[in-house]
């Protein structure tokens, strides 16, 4: 009887330590962090590195690149950034880029030293990303788990900031128009790169530290 029990508790001890450790390697993936709950994010591109989607048709280039967005609760493993471009030019063509209510959603990954992420299209139902030029117009559909970024942090901590590096590859599109590559051909060369530096603020619009780790 005595050696049941003690059998028992050493199968018990096993079972909650294989569990601590489960739930230490869990709580170690890195998470985004806010100082307060319902954070209102506001991204701009890096002036070091503008961001640039490269097609078949050639580079987009914006003047203005913003990004917003919230982060409610205060830890969370993704992120979401709704674009805006204006003053753009694509192929040395004047360009209107129409987003139709798409954004971007970034997903960490489980690496504690680089912060990688993936970075989903997300789109309301029908809905794609439109980029018109004046011979060409490129769709880009809703389309997920593209890679890769990486987040960094920015700033001491009374004005902490992440940073996103994008080398997104892999990007599906369509072009429609007769002054485009690839007419109504799928083509999935797509490109994304350049910096995004995201900031937090409160609703007083006063600054709120946000970081990775």
């Amino acid at each position: 009887m005595i050696r049941n029990l003690k059998a028992l508790g050493l199968a018990l001890l096993a079972i909650f330590a294989t569990s601590a450790v489960a739930a230490s390697a869990a709580s170690a993936n890195p998470q985004f962090f806010s100082e307060m709950e319902d954070t209102t994010l506001t991204g701009s591109q890096g002036l070091a590195m503008a961001n640039i989607l490269t097609t078949d048709l050639g580079e987009l280039k914006c003047n203005v690149a913003r990004f917003d967005g919230t982060m409610e609760p205060a830890e969370t493993t993704t992120l979401t950034l709704k674009p805006t471009y204006e003053e753009c030019k694509q192929a040395g063509e004047n360009a209107v880029v129409t987003l139709h209510g798409c954004s971007y959603l970034f997903h960490l990954g489980e690496n504690t030293e680089t912060f990688e992420a993936k970075m989903d299209i997300e789109c309301p139902d029908g809905e794609k990303i439109v980029i018109d030029t004046p011979e060409c117009a490129t769709t880009i559909p809703p389309q997920a788990g593209l890679g890769e970024v990486k987040f960094t942090n920015e700033g001491a901590a009374a004005t902490r900031a992440i940073v996103a590096d994008l080398k997104i590859g892999g990007i599906d599109y369509v072009e429609h128009g007769a002054g485009c590559p690839n007419e109504t051909v799928t083509t999935n060369n797509g490109t994304y790169t350049g910096l995004i530096t995201v900031k937090g603020e409160n609703a007083a619009e006063e600054h709120v530290g946000i970081w990775v780790e």
